[in-house]
């Protein structure tokens, strides 16, 4: 008769598994946490905005806006310069092979409607801003 239950001559190794396995997950949700509360005042939510006693202001969704359109505005303007360029030196560089050809072609097309965009968003927002007064 064979003993069916076998214990592991080093346990700790099927636990140092188990470790690694929760400590990548656990690490990283704990350390974006932790930055949150570093980074953010857990305050600043009620300190401003139309929390219904200030009457109804709007500067802070008006910041709060302004500063989103800002991130996306610039990051428009620079990854698709980027893309642009780099599509644009893959799509001359790939000589004889095909697939390279077609992913530069598909990165400067790409990059182009990304400018496009950053400079169709500049007109939209002027007009925006124009009719708003």
């Amino acid at each position: 008769m064979t003993n069916q239950h076998t214990t592991d001559t080093d346990p700790d190794t099927n636990s140092l598994r188990r470790f690694r396995r929760v400590l990548n997950f656990e690490s990283l949700l704990v350390t974006a946490f932790f930055s949150l509360m570093l980074f953010v005042n857990p305050v600043a939510a009620q300190s401003s905005g139309p929390t219904g006693g200030s009457g109804g202001s709007v500067a802070g969704w008006e910041t709060i806006l302004t500063n989103l359109y800002d991130v996306v505005y610039t990051t428009l303007q620079y990854a698709g310069l980027t893309v642009l360029v780099l599509g644009l030196i893959v799509w001359l560089t790939a000589r004889t092979n095909s697939q390279r050809s077609e992913t530069g072609m598909k990165l400067t097309l790409g990059g182009g409607a990304m400018v496009i965009a950053y400079f169709g968003l500049g007109a939209l927002v002027s007009l925006l801003e124009f009719i708003a007064g």
